[in-house]
């Protein structure tokens, strides 16, 4: 297998997704247009893959890169940036050997033994980069499906984290923290039976409910998922890794997506519905909806890609879909919200898994490049109203909730996102109710900060 490898080619080594090399240690940032809001207080923390090395035999944005946290403090009208690398065991196996040692996702090249000593060598690399999340006083980097790292406050990376060893292979990137229970209720995916489990952390961080597996037939792709009050909401889409040799991640639309419905108290079946063959990375939400005869049914709302877009021949469309959900029936109704494509649904967080009236997006209103976005989109799920806001020349990412101080209401608070036009990076702190208004700041990032992944908001009393 070559190790050659031309990053100066690659879109998602270069621009505004090219690495950061340098750290920062709470730098204040400077405001360039409006005023820091007082009411905002508490830490946003986003994760991306940001490559220590060049890489080795190839790069599959958004799959591959070490992890590298960015976060901005927010406390009585000030800010202040400073930036971390989450270092993994790999990272600083890398680091002593001057280079990368393992390849990209598509390019499983293992370093030896004598590289790294024989554990290392026996593991896929860890690449904790996908996104980030604060559960019983612990801030947890998450990978795709693998072990995360827990970090100290102050971003130090302290270790794997492995749940009391409750949970020794780890878990996806997104768990689902239940802001009614506080449990974090979290899946995983293998290339092994069984290839997918799920199980639940309680509120103080210990686990109460042990992996259980679904049944499905082989390893398949699956980034996010769902949680109600009283369900699991996985979408099964026909992505298969095959590790035979030669393509790894195969799309396999004959299959059709399988949606599985499981009681989150253990109790009862699985329910199962199948559905023509689509791909969601991200979903906004879910909830339960009780009819007058007592029947349940789940509402999902997520970006919908008619294929995994990971750059193949076939041309991919993407929209925003409403689904509804029968568990008892067996059926779906997929309810079209907005034909455009859209990415990095995100809601109020303190909603997760509960009836929510508001979901932002990012958009495009013009052929970008894949995964470039340069509008932010507001969904009234009520009214059906649409607002949009205009960057410009600048790309837009995930847009993070983060509520006014002792306000419970989603619709008051800021969305905060990074702004990237060219080698300036700035920090937008928009009205939730009036995103496409003046900015409530504008704020200048002292170095640049690559395009990335997911983020969430940690408020100062958590």
């Amino acid at each position: 297998m070559t190790l050659t490898f031309d990053a100066s080619n690659n879109p998602f080594l270069n621009g505004i997704f090219a690495p950061l090399q340098t750290e920062l240690h709470d730098t204040p940032l400077k405001v360039m247009a409006g005023a820091i809001p007082k009411d905002l207080t508490g830490t946003y923390l986003r994760n991306g893959p940001n490559a220590r090395f060049t890489p080795i035999g190839s790069y599959t944005y958004p799959l591959d890169g070490d992890g590298m946290i960015h976060a901005v403090s927010f406390a009585e009208g000030r800010a202040a940036y400073k930036n971390r690398y989450v270092r993994t065991p790999s990272m600083a196996a890398e680091e002593r050997a001057g280079r990368a040692l393992w390849g990209g996702l598509m390019t499983p090249i293992q370093p030896s033994p004598e590289e790294v000593g024989p554990e290392l060598a026996a593991r896929f690399k860890d690449l904790p980069d996908v996104s980030i999340v604060r559960h019983a006083g612990r801030l947890l980097a998450l990978a795709e499906s693998a072990r995360p790292f827990l970090l100290s406050d102050n971003l130090d990376t302290v270790g794997p984290w492995y749940f009391g060893g409750k949970l020794p292979k780890g878990i996806t990137a997104h768990p689902k923290v239940d802001p009614v229970t506080g449990e974090l209720v979290v899946f995983r995916y293998d290339f092994e039976a069984p290839f997918l489990t799920w199980a639940v952390v309680g509120k103080d961080g210990v686990v109460t409910r042990a992996e259980r597996p679904v049944e499905i037939d082989a390893p398949y792709m699956i980034h996010d998922f769902v949680i109600t009050a009283r369900f699991i909401v996985l979408f099964i889409c026909p992505a298969r890794f095959d590790l035979s040799g030669g393509q790894m991640l195969r799309w396999e639309p004959e299959k059709g997506t399988r949606i599985a419905m499981i009681p989150r108290d253990g109790s009862g079946p699985t329910r199962w519905i199948t559905t023509e063959a689509f791909w969601v990375w991200h979903f906004a939400n879910a909830f339960e909806v009780i009819g007058d005869d007592g029947a349940v049914t789940i509402v999902v709302d997520y970006p919908r890609w008619s294929q995994l877009p990971l750059g193949g021949p076939q041309p991919v469309t993407g929209s925003i879909v409403r689904a509804r959900l029968d568990p008892i029936a067996g059926t779906a109704r997929f309810e079209t919200i907005d034909d455009k494509p859209a990415e990095f649904p995100r809601i109020d967080d303190r909603l997760t898994g509960q009836p929510h009236r508001y979901f932002h997006t990012a958009a495009k209103d013009r052929d970008l490049s894949r995964g470039m976005w340069n509008l932010l989109r507001r969904f009234d799920t009520r009214t059906g109203a649409v607002t949009t806001r205009s960057n410009g020349t600048a790309m837009i990412g995930e847009a993070v909730f983060a509520p006014s101080a002792n306000s419970d209401n989603e619709n008051d608070g800021y969305l905060l996102s990074y702004a990237f036009d060219g080698d300036v990076t700035n920090l937008l702190v928009l009205h939730a109710a009036d995103i496409d208004g003046e900015p409530a700041a504008v704020l200048r990032v002292p170095q640049r900060v690559p395009f990335g992944l997911h983020g969430c908001w940690v408020p100062s009393t958590a």
